[in-house]
């Protein structure tokens, strides 16, 4: 179970957001923690792109491992991981207003000010928890 306490003692060891939602999946999905680590490690805080919550891909990969096609032309599974991820894409915007990390924070993370003012605000702390817990409440009542 992720806690504020427990998302926050890990980002502090370099665990980011995409890392922690996979891991919690890691066993159901046959691989280890440090596998999801690795699997994850360049998806958190936006991708530093500022692009998508780093939770939120992190439920992405989830779904893909869980529901993801790999047949060629099989287009039955393609379309139920699709529905998969809008299912979460519309539950998460619905709590939360968007899936964009940078939408989510008030910040956009590639810039330094910025980043280092959402630190010092405290936001990362409050709200990057919370979207991790959502992240992984949602995929547990869809998968």
């Amino acid at each position: 179970m992720l806690t504020d306490d427990y998302v926050i003692r890990k980002f502090g060891e370099g665990i980011d957001c995409s890392m922690m939602v996979l891991a919690e999946f890691a066993d159901d999905l046959g691989i280890t923690k440090d596998e999801s680590y690795k699997i994850a490690s360049c998806f958190g805080s936006g991708m530093l792109l500022g692009s998508v919550c780093g939770a939120v891909t992190g439920a992405f990969i989830v779904i893909g491992m869980k529901h993801g096609n790999c047949e060629l032309n099989d287009l039955v599974q393609k379309s139920i991981v699709l529905s998969k991820r809008d299912e979460f894409v519309e539950r998460f915007e619905k709590e939360h207003g968007s899936v964009n990390c940078p939408v989510l924070l008030g910040a956009d993370l590639r810039d330094d000010g910025q980043r280092q003012r959402a630190r010092e605000s405290g936001v990362i702390d409050t709200e990057c928890p919370k979207f991790c817990r959502t992240a992984v409440r949602i995929l547990k009542e869809i998968l």
